[in-house]
């Protein structure tokens, strides 16, 4: 679900006077400024406004904020269970069954002026699929995009995402491709939080070298991304069972 002109929804807190918008000027009052009422676009107060609003409202729709993240909002209610998760001005609707996902939709309708999206595919870049076992997130898409903007749709995959024999060091030369280097470890990054943990170690490893990257910097970065090629359709699934957390190595 989408906000509409969530920001013009803050209340003001001090005043804040506004030039007169063009066309809106009467003759000999020329001079005269508007006071804001409401919070406005442009604003440097209006995103923090605009959440103070919402999350006094939701709160009195009975949710919670989760002690873990300010935009994670959960209320309990007759056994059943529905959940908000905020991204500025867009919503991502949980619940029990339907019927708690339908009535805080219409909570939340009568507060603000939103859109209904749908079912949530995708969402910031992720797909989100459902089946009878649980649901799976995915980035195939993210990394597709990623793939092709960077010239890798043809280049030949690998299986594994770092070449551990492979011992890098600072770069005492000068850099090569710094920009575009920093903005792919950038990318890499949003794909190892939201999806993809496998990366997070090659990643974390080559985002160390991003102010003066070398050719074995690169070279590494280039397999990790043809490592993402061969996983592009990796999912992180989630089932009722419980959550358990396994790694595997080998002697070495």
């Amino acid at each position: 679900m989408n906000v509409k002109t969530a920001f013009l929804n803050g209340d003001l807190t001090e005043e804040i006077y506004m030039s007169q918008p063009e066309g809106f000027i009467v003759e000999g009052h020329e001079n005269k400024v508007c006071k804001l009422i409401k919070s406005l676009y442009g604003l440097k107060q209006a995103p923090k406004l605009w959440h103070e609003k919402f999350d006094y409202s939701v709160k009195n729709m009975g949710f919670m904020s989760s002690l873990s993240d300010k935009c994670l909002y959960i209320r309990h209610r007759s056994n059943k269970v529905a959940i908000i998760c905020l991204y500025v001005d867009d919503m991502l609707i949980l619940g029990s069954d339907q019927s708690v996902v339908d009535d805080v939709k219409s909570e939340l309708m009568k507060e603000f002026s939103i859109k209904d999206l749908g079912a949530a595919e995708p969402i910031l870049g992720m797909q989100v699929s459902f089946g009878k076992n649980g649901i799976s997130l995915s980035q195939s898409h993210y990394i597709k995009s990623m793939l092709d903007t960077w010239g890798y749709s043809e280049r030949r995959a690998v299986e594994t995402p770092y070449d551990y024999n492979n011992r890098l060091k600072p770069n005492n030369g000068a850099a090569i491709r710094q920009s575009d280097y920093a903005k792919l470890i950038s990318s890499l990054m949003y794909a190892m939080v939201c999806t993809r943990p496998d990366i997070a170690f090659t990643v974390g490893m080559l985002s160390r070298f991003t102010s003066n990257p070398s050719q074995d910097h690169w070279d590494a970065l280039d397999r990790l991304i043809r490592y993402l090629k061969h996983t592009q359709k990796y999912a992180l699934c989630y089932h009722g069972h419980p959550l358990v957390l396994e790694g595997y190595s080998d002697a070495s």
